[in-house]
């Protein structure tokens, strides 16, 4: 059994139901990225990026039989913040979006779906499957790789796809133009990405796009950089996003940089209960002394 299984079922997940005693509001946000027939098992579980349909199917049943409510990220940042308001609701089919509030006493159950690089597969796999659960999602797109193929080779969405599922309330946000690394870009370049993605987004929507999901690794432990980025996201005129850092979002983090959870095709049921339950939390204290360790240590090696 896989290391990171094994805690978050034998030691994580008893000790979170012992101590359930915080009533503060944590959502849990999936973060997927390709649903695909072509699973990537040469790669080791947590590592994977594909889901095969027949598991995606899956894992939406069981937020269905477990009484998710699931929302898009927007929704859940209101929420976080405090001001839920009115919430559109999927219809049973078509563009026509019903408005329904949100009870507060359902927020607790809230859960989100992101999509990050924008594949293809999303339009042809993923959303039929959201459709038949009445699901919204959140996707984040690579701008640059619109009708275009991803570094990969994974064909990527194009636009009338996009803008067919905006008009039945799929939720886009910008993964970048290029998909760089962007802690090795310079401030302008950084800018770019963030701008161009923006724009080209809104152009093909036809609405505003203020959500940002940041490429690889978030770099949390360079508080100097993520400081930065922050303001150059605010100029830029997004208000919310979201990283690879693990974790269940709460009110306390910022709002630019939530958790997410990793889910692919390694993911059973009862793994993915457990971390909607925010027994996998764990892992990121151990990945972020880890950040730091390795920060402080090249530090200490530069000349």
């Amino acid at each position: 059994m896989r290391l990171d299984r094994f805690l978050t079922l034998y030691i994580s997940s008893p000790l979170i139901g012992l101590s359930r005693l915080s009533c503060d509001l944590k959502i849990p946000i999936l973060m997927y990225h390709s649903i695909a027939e072509d699973s990537d098992d040469n790669v080791l579980p947590y590592y994977r990026t594909v889901t095969t349909p027949q598991t995606f199917e899956n894992h939406m049943a069981l937020l269905r039989d477990a009484g998710w409510h699931v929302i898009t990220l927007s929704e859940a940042i209101r929420l976080l913040q405090g001001t839920s308001g009115e919430f559109p609701r999927k219809a049973t089919s078509g563009p026509d979006l019903r408005k329904s509030s949100l009870p507060l006493d359902l927020s607790p159950r809230a859960v989100v779906i992101t999509f990050d690089d924008g594949f293809r597969d999303f339009f042809t796999a993923a959303f039929p499957i959201l459709d038949r659960f009445g699901f919204r999602a959140t996707v984040f797109l690579t701008s640059g790789c619109v009708d275009k193929a991803f570094r990969t080779g994974r064909e990527c969405l194009r636009t009338r796809e996009i803008r067919e599922l905006a008009r039945v309330g799929v939720e886009f946000g910008s993964h970048t133009v290029t998909h760089p690394q962007l802690h090795e870009l310079s401030k302008a370049a950084i800018v770019h990405e963030l701008a161009d993605s923006k724009q080209v987004i809104e152009d093909t929507i036809g609405s505003e796009v203020s959500l940002f999901s940041y490429p690889y690794r978030f770099p949390e432990e360079d508080t100097e950089f993520t400081s930065q980025l922050a303001s150059l996201l605010t100029e830029q005129g997004y208000s919310a996003g979201v990283t690879t850092v693990i974790g269940l979002s709460s009110r306390c983090d910022n709002p630019f940089f939530l958790k997410r959870l990793p889910v692919n095709d390694a993911d059973d049921r009862r793994f993915l209960r457990a971390k909607l339950e925010g027994a996998y939390d764990w892992l990121h204290l151990g990945q972020l002394t880890y950040k730091r360790l390795r920060r402080t240590v090249g530090k200490m090696a530069a000349p």
